[in-house]
């Protein structure tokens, strides 16, 4: 599905195409982790103190940048009428 929608969106369209872009890559880059190894490898791990925040990794990050930057560029749209 986002497949079809990045191809069909015209160059004038690049703020929907990045972060569409954005989450398509990490997709495809997780994909191709576990049918080459057989699992993700998450390697980023954060700790504050007693508190553990979520391990993931390169391809994690950029569907959740991409996740959020298209939700508010969608939510900013539907506001102001605006493209």
């Amino acid at each position: 599905i986002l497949m079809v929608w990045l191809c069909r969106l015209s160059r004038r369209e690049w703020w929907i195409a990045m972060p569409v872009s954005f989450v398509l890559g990490g997709a495809i880059g997780n994909l191709i982790d576990r049918m080459r190894f057989g699992l993700v490898t998450d390697f980023i791990d954060f700790h504050i103190g007693n508190w553990h925040y979520a391990t993931f990794n390169v391809a994690d990050s950029f569907v959740c940048v991409g996740a959020v930057w298209l939700i508010v560029r969608l939510f900013y749209e539907s506001i102001t009428g605006k493209s």
